[in-house]
């Protein structure tokens, strides 16, 4: 059950008119039995390993908050981290494992065969599993106590807004607004609604459109060389921006009408001027939670070696970022570039501002964000690619057997779609713009007579209408 369904809309009306129709005390109830209904649509065996899953995490956070004794609590910290990783692994990774165990050892004629199993991937795991390390992290730490509801801590794991693709919530951002009194607010409503149909332009009308070409190419790699792929080198950045931004502007906006405000995950990151910046303002949750549990405490315990350190740690973070996504080397190879890039500005750091400070400031903004962005491009061959060899035909071919015509590209050729996915993206562009030097568009638009408003509003629902292109899936959903 997608987000941008009929029966979604459906499923949304009539879980927002229980939950606010019951009394305060059964509201949480109703938000976790509209998830497990949610979660249901998606496949009834996901619904149980949910439940087990959830109720794992739920025992172990209590555990580890009860124990006094500081020699078992670490037995019990250990565990739950092994067995959340350990479930991870086994599911997302195992035949990865194993198919690289027999690429290995037929290397020297050993004839490995070790068996590929029949496993499906439960949707989400990657977002729930790192928020349930998260939490019994903090919990160790003793930096929150355990949640004692069960309900409660249920929506924290299976909130269906977030299930599918995040963002990584927070426990400590998350349990405080649950636990609190929510009170029907028309505000929350009216702002959760503009943020979902928001979304859903830049995912439908721009991401949908974009994601046709960029399909297609990464598809049938073999058949395209010169400008075709010069032109999905640069466009693949915005379909996926938009197509991930447009999620999680969904995602934030439905959970908005329930009251509930869940971490952003985008911060105009084609305005970053270095790779460093650009994770800061680039899928925030999952970044950010790798600097807190993964980086930070890395560099604490081996400050000894100073600088090796840092950059050891940061190599470890987009290893795990990169193997995050998913079980292939094409995405070990996009945290290995990243590694080096941030761990390039961190050397160079001091050498790179004498150079600018003798260049025009606006020369220096610009040629930055322009780097950024084509560093970026460059990753994104890797991550979109089936393979590395796949990745490496895509790059080798970029300039072979080019031709500066457009009229005979198959990619755009007579296609209406892709003129306006363009278009759309001017004006998302535009808006970040003034965002990004401080100017309160929102807020301007909300001044606006109430007649100049609804035209706006009409006009976004008439383009995700009629202009929704082929896709119909989110790229992170299989993540």
């Amino acid at each position: 059950m997608l987000f941008n369904s009929f029966h979604f809309f459906v499923f949304l009306a009539v879980s927002v008119l229980l939950y606010y129709g019951v009394n305060q005390k059964f509201r949480q109830p109703v938000l976790l039995a509209a998830s497990i209904y949610f979660i249901s649509m998606l496949s009834p065996n996901l619904v149980l390993f949910t439940i087990a899953f959830i109720v794992l995490n739920y025992f172990f956070g209590r555990a580890l908050e009860k124990q006094i004794d500081t020699k078992w609590r670490l037995k019990i910290f250990w565990l739950a981290i092994y067995a959340n990783i350990g479930i991870l692994a086994f599911y997302k990774y195992i035949n990865f494992l194993f198919e690289n165990i027999n690429s290995l050892l037929n290397l020297f004629s050993a004839n490995s065969n070790l068996p590929y199993l029949s496993l499906i991937v439960p949707v989400g795991i990657s977002y729930y599993t790192f928020q349930a390390l998260g939490y019994i992290i903090r919990i160790n730490r003793r930096a929150e106590k355990a949640e004692r509801n069960f309900v409660n801590f249920a929506n924290y794991l299976a909130f269906f807004p977030k299930f599918l693709a995040g963002p990584v919530e927070r426990s400590n951002h998350f349990f405080p607004q649950v636990n609190a009194r929510i009170e029907f607010n028309q505000e929350n409503i009216s702002a959760g609604l503009r943020l979902f149909l928001w979304g859903m332009f830049k995912k439908v009308v721009i991401g949908n459109n974009l994601g046709a070409p960029v399909g297609l190419v990464y598809g049938h790699m073999d058949n395209y060389s010169g400008l075709p792929l010069v032109l999905i080198f640069f466009l693949q950045a915005i379909h996926l921006y938009c197509d991930f931004s447009g999620y999680t502007d969904m995602a934030l906006g439905v959970a908005r009408i329930f009251g509930i405000k869940l971490v952003d995950n985008f911060n105009r990151p084609f305005f970053a001027r270095n790779v460093g910046e650009f994770w800061r303002r680039w899928h925030i949750s999952l970044s950010s939670w790798c600097n807190d549990f993964i980086f930070s405490p890395f560099i604490v315990k081996y400050r000894r070696l100073g600088n090796r350190a840092a950059i050891a740690g940061i190599f470890v973070s987009f290893f795990v970022i990169g193997i995050w996504h998913g079980a292939n080397w094409t995405f070990i190879m996009v945290g290995i570039l990243q590694g080096i890039a941030i761990s390039y500005e961190f050397a160079s750091k001091k050498k790179r501002l004498e150079i600018a400070s003798k260049l025009p400031s606006g020369m220096v903004v610009f040629v930055s964000r322009a780097l950024t962005y084509l560093f970026f491009s460059f990753t994104l061959v890797f991550f979109n690619s089936h393979s590395i060899s796949d990745a490496f035909y895509f790059i080798s071919h970029l300039f072979s057997n080019f031709h500066l015509s457009l009229s005979g590209n198959k990619l755009i050729y007579d296609s209406a779609g892709f003129f306006i996915a363009f278009a759309a993206f001017v004006v998302l562009f535009v808006i970040e713009i003034y965002q990004e030097r401080g100017v309160d568009v929102a807020g301007y638009f909300l001044k606006m007579p109430r007649a100049v408003r609804w035209v706006g509003y009409y006009l976004l629902i008439v383009s995700v209408f009629y202009y929704s292109g082929a896709g119909d899936t989110f790229v992170y959903l299989k993540f």
